[in-house]
């Protein structure tokens, strides 16, 4: 007899359903707020630096070290 009588449970295997359902929604959007927190800056912005830092570098303003440093920096590297 055993899987035949078995009673049904509907209302708990929906609520099942949407509590998983639920903890994946939530999951998901933490990953993509993570994501979109950790945007790089403007492309623009990293352009004018790297210039402004090479200018300096040719000018001997900075050594090959700090301009090393600074556009490891810039690059967020």
């Amino acid at each position: 007899m055993g899987l035949f009588f078995r009673p049904r449970r509907p209302l708990l295997r929906l609520a099942t359903g949407a509590a998983t359902a639920g903890i994946a929604y939530h999951a998901g959007q933490r990953r993509a707020d993570a994501y979109n927190q950790q945007a790089a800056p403007a492309p623009t912005d990293t352009i004018a630096k790297l210039e402004r830092l090479s200018r300096l570098h040719e000018s001997g303003t900075l050594t090959d070290q700090e301009f090393a440093a600074a556009k490891a920096q810039a690059l967020g590297i």
